[in-house]
Protein backbone atom coordinates (compact mmCIF):
# COMPACT_ATOMS: atom_id res chain seq x y z
CA UNK A 1 0.00 0.00 0.00
CA UNK A 2 2.82 2.32 0.95
CA UNK A 3 4.69 1.41 -2.27
CA UNK A 4 1.66 2.24 -4.40
CA UNK A 5 1.37 5.67 -2.72
CA UNK A 6 5.04 6.39 -3.42
CA UNK A 7 4.49 5.50 -7.09
CA UNK A 8 1.53 7.89 -7.27
CA UNK A 9 3.51 10.65 -5.56
CA UNK A 10 6.42 10.06 -7.94
CA UNK A 11 4.12 10.10 -10.99
CA UNK A 12 2.36 13.30 -9.85
CA UNK A 13 5.76 14.85 -9.16
CA UNK A 14 6.96 14.09 -12.69
CA UNK A 15 3.72 15.46 -14.11
CA UNK A 16 4.05 18.69 -12.13
CA UNK A 17 7.70 19.00 -13.17
CA UNK A 18 6.75 18.53 -16.81
CA UNK A 19 4.00 21.15 -16.53
CA UNK A 20 6.42 23.54 -14.84
CA UNK A 21 9.10 23.05 -17.51
CA UNK A 22 6.56 23.51 -20.32
CA UNK A 23 5.31 26.68 -18.66
CA UNK A 24 8.85 28.03 -18.35
CA UNK A 25 9.57 27.29 -22.01
CA UNK A 26 6.27 28.69 -23.27
CA UNK A 27 6.71 31.90 -21.30
CA UNK A 28 10.46 32.23 -21.87
CA UNK A 29 11.06 35.94 -22.56
CA UNK A 30 12.14 36.60 -26.13
CA UNK A 31 14.76 39.10 -24.98
CA UNK A 32 16.45 36.53 -22.74
CA UNK A 33 16.35 33.82 -25.44
CA UNK A 34 17.81 36.04 -28.19
CA UNK A 35 20.55 37.31 -25.88
CA UNK A 36 21.75 33.69 -25.52
CA UNK A 37 22.19 33.24 -29.27
CA UNK A 38 25.66 33.64 -30.83
CA UNK A 39 26.52 37.17 -31.92
CA UNK A 40 26.45 37.84 -35.66
CA UNK A 41 28.66 40.67 -36.91
CA UNK A 42 26.63 43.45 -38.50
CA UNK A 43 23.29 42.27 -37.10
CA UNK A 44 21.54 44.57 -34.63
CA UNK A 45 18.26 43.71 -32.86
CA UNK A 46 16.56 46.03 -30.38
CA UNK A 47 13.21 46.60 -28.70
CA UNK A 48 12.60 42.89 -28.12
CA UNK A 49 9.32 41.94 -26.42
CA UNK A 50 6.97 38.96 -26.11
CA UNK A 51 8.06 35.36 -25.71
CA UNK A 52 10.48 33.12 -27.53
CA UNK A 53 7.47 31.56 -29.26
CA UNK A 54 5.58 34.73 -30.15
CA UNK A 55 7.61 37.88 -30.09
CA UNK A 56 8.56 41.14 -31.68
CA UNK A 57 11.73 43.09 -32.35
CA UNK A 58 11.01 46.78 -32.82
CA UNK A 59 14.11 47.33 -34.93
CA UNK A 60 16.30 44.95 -36.91
CA UNK A 61 19.22 46.08 -39.04
CA UNK A 62 21.93 44.32 -41.04
CA UNK A 63 25.09 46.29 -41.77
CA UNK A 64 23.74 49.72 -42.79
CA UNK A 65 20.29 48.46 -43.85
CA UNK A 66 17.32 48.96 -41.53
CA UNK A 67 14.52 46.40 -41.92
CA UNK A 68 12.18 47.89 -39.34
CA UNK A 69 9.97 45.83 -37.06
CA UNK A 70 9.95 42.02 -37.15
CA UNK A 71 7.22 39.83 -35.64
CA UNK A 72 7.50 36.05 -35.35
CA UNK A 73 5.44 33.02 -34.38
CA UNK A 74 7.49 29.87 -33.76
CA UNK A 75 5.70 26.70 -34.89
CA UNK A 76 6.16 24.41 -31.88
CA UNK A 77 4.91 21.27 -33.59
CA UNK A 78 7.68 21.57 -36.19
CA UNK A 79 10.25 20.99 -33.47
CA UNK A 80 9.12 17.36 -33.36
CA UNK A 81 10.32 17.09 -36.97
CA UNK A 82 13.66 18.61 -36.07
CA UNK A 83 12.84 22.00 -37.61
CA UNK A 84 12.83 25.50 -36.18
CA UNK A 85 10.14 27.18 -38.28
CA UNK A 86 8.73 30.68 -37.91
CA UNK A 87 5.92 32.62 -39.49
CA UNK A 88 7.26 36.16 -39.78
CA UNK A 89 6.11 39.65 -40.68
CA UNK A 90 8.61 42.44 -41.21
CA UNK A 91 9.11 45.95 -42.49
CA UNK A 92 7.06 48.32 -40.36
CA UNK A 93 9.03 51.59 -40.18
CA UNK A 94 11.68 50.12 -42.49
CA UNK A 95 14.19 52.67 -43.79
CA UNK A 96 14.22 50.75 -47.08
CA UNK A 97 10.45 50.71 -47.45
CA UNK A 98 10.78 46.92 -47.44
CA UNK A 99 7.81 44.93 -46.13
CA UNK A 100 6.94 41.26 -46.20
CA UNK A 101 5.69 38.11 -44.57
CA UNK A 102 6.04 34.36 -44.91
CA UNK A 103 7.61 31.23 -43.48
CA UNK A 104 11.31 30.70 -42.81
CA UNK A 105 12.97 27.82 -41.06
CA UNK A 106 16.07 25.80 -40.31
CA UNK A 107 16.21 22.01 -40.41
CA UNK A 108 18.83 19.29 -40.40
CA UNK A 109 19.62 20.08 -44.05
CA UNK A 110 19.87 23.85 -43.56
CA UNK A 111 17.75 27.00 -44.06
CA UNK A 112 14.54 27.04 -46.10
CA UNK A 113 11.59 29.32 -46.87
CA UNK A 114 8.11 29.06 -48.34
CA UNK A 115 5.29 31.43 -49.27
CA UNK A 116 7.62 34.33 -48.53
CA UNK A 117 6.55 37.67 -50.00
CA UNK A 118 8.57 40.89 -49.96
CA UNK A 119 7.87 44.30 -51.49
CA UNK A 120 10.10 47.35 -51.99
CA UNK A 121 9.74 50.59 -53.99
CA UNK A 122 11.66 50.42 -57.27
CA UNK A 123 13.28 53.77 -56.50
CA UNK A 124 14.79 52.30 -53.31
CA UNK A 125 15.89 49.01 -54.91
CA UNK A 126 17.68 50.67 -57.84
CA UNK A 127 19.79 52.77 -55.46
CA UNK A 128 21.86 49.61 -54.99
CA UNK A 129 22.27 48.93 -58.72
CA UNK A 130 24.99 50.61 -60.75
CA UNK A 131 23.21 51.92 -63.88
CA UNK A 132 25.53 53.80 -66.29
CA UNK A 133 22.82 56.26 -67.36
CA UNK A 134 20.87 59.17 -65.80
CA UNK A 135 17.64 57.26 -65.26
CA UNK A 136 15.20 56.86 -62.39
CA UNK A 137 12.47 54.30 -61.81
CA UNK A 138 9.03 54.20 -60.24
CA UNK A 139 6.72 51.39 -59.27
CA UNK A 140 6.95 48.51 -56.82
CA UNK A 141 9.05 45.34 -56.85
CA UNK A 142 7.30 42.31 -55.38
CA UNK A 143 9.19 39.07 -54.77
CA UNK A 144 7.17 35.92 -54.11
CA UNK A 145 9.24 32.92 -53.00
CA UNK A 146 7.05 29.85 -53.36
CA UNK A 147 9.68 27.36 -52.23
CA UNK A 148 13.37 27.63 -51.34
CA UNK A 149 15.95 25.35 -49.78
CA UNK A 150 19.51 26.50 -49.22
CA UNK A 151 22.65 24.70 -50.34
CA UNK A 152 26.06 26.28 -50.91
CA UNK A 153 26.61 28.59 -52.67
CA UNK A 154 22.98 29.58 -53.36
CA UNK A 155 20.38 26.83 -53.34
CA UNK A 156 19.41 23.20 -53.59
CA UNK A 157 16.12 24.24 -55.14
CA UNK A 158 14.01 27.35 -55.46
CA UNK A 159 10.99 28.76 -57.24
CA UNK A 160 9.97 32.42 -57.21
CA UNK A 161 8.33 35.25 -59.12
CA UNK A 162 9.57 38.82 -59.33
CA UNK A 163 6.95 41.36 -60.40
CA UNK A 164 7.58 45.02 -61.18
CA UNK A 165 4.19 46.70 -60.89
CA UNK A 166 3.38 50.08 -62.48
CA UNK A 167 6.93 50.27 -63.79
CA UNK A 168 8.08 53.57 -65.26
CA UNK A 169 11.64 54.45 -66.30
CA UNK A 170 12.40 58.16 -66.58
CA UNK A 171 15.29 59.78 -68.44
CA UNK A 172 16.15 63.23 -69.88
CA UNK A 173 15.03 61.95 -73.30
CA UNK A 174 11.61 60.75 -72.18
CA UNK A 175 9.71 58.37 -69.96
CA UNK A 176 8.89 54.74 -70.69
CA UNK A 177 5.75 53.15 -69.26
CA UNK A 178 6.69 49.47 -69.04
CA UNK A 179 3.47 48.34 -67.37
CA UNK A 180 3.79 45.14 -65.35
CA UNK A 181 6.96 43.11 -65.80
CA UNK A 182 6.66 39.50 -64.63
CA UNK A 183 9.74 37.32 -64.18
CA UNK A 184 9.81 33.62 -63.29
CA UNK A 185 12.89 32.57 -61.33
CA UNK A 186 14.09 29.05 -60.62
CA UNK A 187 17.16 27.63 -58.93
CA UNK A 188 18.43 24.05 -59.11
CA UNK A 189 21.75 23.00 -57.59
CA UNK A 190 22.77 26.69 -57.43
CA UNK A 191 22.05 27.27 -61.13
CA UNK A 192 19.79 30.30 -61.46
CA UNK A 193 17.43 30.78 -64.39
CA UNK A 194 14.99 33.60 -65.10
CA UNK A 195 12.60 34.60 -67.86
CA UNK A 196 10.23 37.51 -68.16
CA UNK A 197 8.22 39.71 -70.47
CA UNK A 198 6.20 42.93 -70.68
CA UNK A 199 4.03 44.80 -73.17
CA UNK A 200 2.55 48.31 -73.34
CA UNK A 201 1.60 50.73 -76.11
CA UNK A 202 5.08 52.23 -75.81
CA UNK A 203 7.29 49.16 -75.81
CA UNK A 204 7.30 45.37 -75.53
CA UNK A 205 10.09 42.98 -74.67
CA UNK A 206 11.19 39.66 -73.21
CA UNK A 207 14.31 38.05 -71.79
CA UNK A 208 15.85 34.81 -70.58
CA UNK A 209 18.89 34.71 -68.32
CA UNK A 210 21.00 32.21 -66.41
CA UNK A 211 23.71 32.43 -63.76
CA UNK A 212 26.05 29.57 -62.84
CA UNK A 213 27.76 28.94 -59.49
CA UNK A 214 31.08 30.10 -61.00
CA UNK A 215 29.38 33.49 -61.69
CA UNK A 216 29.23 33.06 -65.47
CA UNK A 217 26.02 34.38 -67.02
CA UNK A 218 24.05 34.36 -70.25
CA UNK A 219 21.41 36.92 -71.27
CA UNK A 220 19.18 36.81 -74.32
CA UNK A 221 16.74 39.73 -74.57
CA UNK A 222 14.88 41.94 -77.02
CA UNK A 223 12.66 44.97 -77.08
CA UNK A 224 10.34 46.40 -79.71
CA UNK A 225 9.19 50.04 -79.84
CA UNK A 226 5.41 50.47 -79.92
CA UNK A 227 3.16 53.07 -81.52
CA UNK A 228 3.55 55.42 -78.55
CA UNK A 229 7.32 55.08 -78.12
CA UNK A 230 8.71 58.54 -77.12
CA UNK A 231 10.00 60.45 -80.15
CA UNK A 232 13.25 61.64 -78.55
CA UNK A 233 14.10 58.10 -77.48
CA UNK A 234 13.21 56.81 -80.94
CA UNK A 235 15.83 59.14 -82.43
CA UNK A 236 18.50 57.39 -80.36
CA UNK A 237 17.68 53.91 -81.66
CA UNK A 238 19.93 54.51 -84.69
CA UNK A 239 22.90 53.84 -82.41
CA UNK A 240 21.64 50.29 -81.91
CA UNK A 241 21.68 49.41 -85.59
CA UNK A 242 18.78 47.99 -87.54
CA UNK A 243 16.04 45.90 -85.90
CA UNK A 244 15.40 42.34 -87.08
CA UNK A 245 12.59 41.29 -89.40
CA UNK A 246 10.07 41.47 -86.54
CA UNK A 247 11.05 44.99 -85.58
CA UNK A 248 12.88 43.78 -82.47
CA UNK A 249 16.22 45.01 -81.14
CA UNK A 250 18.06 41.98 -79.74
CA UNK A 251 20.61 41.93 -76.91
CA UNK A 252 22.73 38.83 -76.35
CA UNK A 253 25.42 38.88 -73.69
CA UNK A 254 27.53 36.35 -71.83
CA UNK A 255 30.41 36.72 -69.45
CA UNK A 256 31.43 36.53 -65.82
CA UNK A 257 30.35 38.78 -63.00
Amino acid sequence: MFGVSLKKIFAYGLLLLAVFLCSVIVHLPAKFAIEQLPRINGLSISGISGTFWQGRAKSVSWQQYGFGEVNWDLQAWKLIQGKAELNIRFGRNSELGLTGRGTVGYGFSGPYASNLMASIPAEQALKYVNIPAPVTADGQFELIVKDYKYASPWCERGEANLVWNQSVVSSPLGNLDLGTIISDISCTDSQLAAKGNQETAQVSGAFTASLQPNMTYDLDAWFKPGAEFPQRLSEQLKWLGEPDGQGQYPFVYSGKL
